[in-house]
């Protein structure tokens, strides 16, 4: 159902304009549809385009199919087709000339009159460049209403005065701007902005790919964090090459400008190859940014150019370990005071946050079999990334610290938390981390990046679990609402959790 998408305005591209208008004037799946009529149309007259009803719940047939037919005279003069031709050699899917958006307010929000779902309609319209102002040569559309809480419009892709297809470029991003700006306008519940920023998720082929190989996750999945972990343990290019190269089971290719300077990479999987049963060798490669937006080389070089460098790394050894999980801790729970103190948190520092979580999921799970702790630092993954770039372009004091001590456990191998040894300080980090993601969190619902703060708590929560899934945790106290000592929480206390703000969004999201 489109109402559950995290944006209000759907898009759907199709083929049959009397399909479509006999269903935005027909009772709909359920007999929801009621008082149906045309509120908007390309020609600034509406009520001519409004057919006339048999009864109650009935309009008449053949004005519908007029109607139809209005709205497709200029493709039907441009030799359009007017059903879904066969695929070309190609295998591509050719795209319809009907384009239909639908738009909806959340539950709680006022009842929008006619005039003003309208004003959104023609914006939305404007910004897609299906009909733009002023432009009375553009696509032909109606806007036609039928429930007190959404609209739909209903547009051909075609120009009246030229007769050429129109083809909106982006017009899922404008749809949403128009949405966003008519939040402001409007009054309605305000929603989070595209970030642009989302990982690409594996596809069916890529899964069942996996699946047939025996692998437990899709390359891509397992690419992204080889990756992301390198760069977290990485403070320059070269470092990262080693760090990728240290996986054993992932190649490296760089991409170079004609001065042998590197402009890109790409990483595969070794064993996955494009077309294993055709005999051809060639692996599936990766770009970074085709991995996630904080992982291009442009990002990687950003992140490493302003790296603090590390000190000579010592010879392995309780001591040293002991040292370094003690500063974790030490670290962490001085960044969660200061974000507490402050009520807010620098962009960095959520970044920095999964950055953390990633290196300690790694050093205590490993690469090749990821537990719980690596589910939770994936999942962190989406609430650490920075709006329209993946990570912020500068990071603050804090965020600088949690990543270079990020750099440190890297460097001390695998941990096992059930040790008696190490397992009560894996878990003390773990402790104090909980009550940081909860700090980013309220920051991120307190900024109404909803998404965001919706998966920081999910992670919250699962990080508790993972807590008291540990074998050498203290004895847990029960929450507290005001702060607790290292000390404290080194002897068992669990972390502070102010409630966090509520991240859920309606099923039906505001425009």
């Amino acid at each position: 159902m489109w109402a559950r998408r995290p944006v209000i305005g759907r898009v759907v591209r199709g083929w049959r304009v009397a399909g479509l208008v006999f269903y935005l004037f027909g009772p709909g799946r359920h007999n929801e549809h009621t008082d149906q009529h045309v509120i908007a149309s390309w020609d600034g007259l509406p009520d001519r385009h409004q057919p006339p009803r048999i009864d109650e719940n009935e309009f008449d047939t053949a004005a519908l199919a007029a109607l139809a037919a209005t709205l497709s005279a200029p493709a039907v003069a441009a030799g359009v087709p007017q059903r879904e031709p066969d695929q070309d050699d190609s295998g591509k899917r050719p795209q319809g000339p009907v384009w239909h958006c639908s738009l909806r307010t959340a539950p709680g929000d006022r009842e929008l009159i006619d005039d003003e779902w309208t004003d959104i309609a023609a914006d939305v319209l404007h910004r897609t460049g299906i009909a733009p102002a002023d432009d009375p040569g553009a696509c032909r559309w109606i806007a036609v209403r039928h429930a007190a809480d959404h609209i739909h419009i209903a547009a051909v892709l075609v120009r009246q005065d030229t007769l050429r297809r129109v083809e909106p470029r982006r017009d899922y991003h404008r749809v949403r701007e128009a949405c966003l700006d008519a939040e402001q306008r409007h009054g309605l519940t305000p929603t989070t902005p595209i970030d642009r920023t989302a990982p690409v998720a594996p596809d069916r082929a890529e899964i069942e790919k996996a699946a047939r190989a025996g692998r437990a996750e899709p390359s891509r999945e397992r690419l992204r964090r080889v990756v992301r972990f390198a760069a977290a343990r990485s403070g320059s290019l070269e470092e990262f090459a080693a760090a990728v190269a240290d996986d054993g089971l992932v190649d490296l290719r760089w991409r170079t400008d004609r001065t042998g300077r590197p402009v890109g990479y790409a990483v595969a999987l070794r064993g996955d190859r494009a077309r294993p049963r055709s005999g051809d060798d060639e692996l599936v490669w990766f770009g970074g940014r085709s991995l996630a937006a904080d992982l291009s080389l442009s990002r990687l070089a950003e992140r490493f150019a302003a790296a603090d460098p590390l000190p000579p790394p010592v010879e392995h050894g309780f001591a040293e370990r002991d040292r370094v999980l003690a500063k974790a801790h030490d670290v962490v729970d001085r960044v969660r005071a200061a974000c507490a103190a402050a009520g807010h948190a620098d962009p960095g520092i959520a970044h920095a946050t999964g950055d953390l979580l990633l290196v300690l999921a790694h050093s205590t799970e490993g690469a090749y079999h990821p537990g719980p702790l690596t589910t939770v630092a994936t999942r962190f993954e989406h609430a650490a990334r920075h709006p329209g770039r993946g990570e912020p372009e500068r990071l603050g004091s804090l965020a600088r610290d949690l990543r270079l001590i990020a750099r440190d456990v890297a460097r001390l191998g695998l941990l096992n938390p059930r040790s008696r040894l190490v397992g009560p300080a894996v878990a003390a980090l773990v402790l104090v981390l909980i009550s940081l993601v909860v700090e980013i969190a309220a920051w991120r619902a307190s900024q109404r990046q909803h998404a965001a703060a919706r998966h920081a708590t999910a992670t919250h929560t699962a990080l508790t679990e993972y807590y008291d899934a540990l074998p050498h945790k203290q004895p847990t106290a029960p929450h507290r609402r005001t702060g607790t000592s290292t000390a404290d929480r080194l002897a068992g206390q669990r972390p502070a959790t102010r409630p966090v703000v509520p991240t859920t969004t309606p099923r039906s999201r505001s425009l």
